[in-house]
């Protein structure tokens, strides 16, 4: 168990140091009590110190990074006791880069299949793919107030493989055979 954050889109005044930050925070970290704000990474960074998580009390914050990939794969269930904006349990907006760098091009959250409070937002990736091959109504809670709260953009600037052939109604998280939605 370990503790989140609360920061929001607020710049860290040392980008170095936020990274260390994160990394001290969540590297081996199962449960997040609180949010999970994942912001302004570099295009470099490492993520593999958030292989572990597979659960997250309030919302996910992923915003304005430059990193390609998250290592989020065993995250499986967002409650969203905290909102961000008041109403999104995830949300996935700005990660672009400058130009010359990737930017976010997956979510690869392959084990997410449970957002008890709160709705998706996930807009101005222009890297991202798979976003709205996700039925994100499967994925939040029958009794989740912002059940209709989905808004899921897929404006970008690179064409997207497809999913694997044998992920059910082509719904995954990547195009590899272990990223169908289940």
């Amino acid at each position: 168990v370990c503790t989140g954050t609360d920061m929001k889109l607020l710049r860290p005044s040392s980008p170095e140091s936020h990274y260390e930050t994160l990394q001290h925070l969540y590297q081996g970290c199962q449960v997040v009590q609180g949010n999970l704000e994942l912001t302004y990474l570099p295009p470099n960074a490492d993520t593999a110190f958030l292989k572990d998580i597979k659960e997250v009390q309030g919302y996910v914050l992923i915003a304005e990074n430059q990193v390609s990939r998250l290592e989020l794969q065993s995250l499986r269930i967002i409650r969203g006791t905290q909102l961000f904006q008041d109403r999104y349990a995830l949300a996935v907006v700005g990660n672009a880069g400058p130009a010359g760098t990737p930017g976010l091009r997956q979510l690869g959250m392959r084990h997410l299949t449970e957002i008890l409070k709160g709705g998706v937002h996930i807009e101005r990736n222009p890297q991202l793919c798979f976003q709205e091959t996700i039925i994100w109504s499967d994925i939040l809670h029958r009794h989740n107030e912002f059940r209709g709260d989905i808004r899921v953009d897929s404006t970008r600037s690179r064409s997207c493989p497809d999913c694997w052939a044998l992920c059910s109604e082509g719904h995954c998280w990547g195009e590899g055979p272990q990223d169908c939605q289940t």
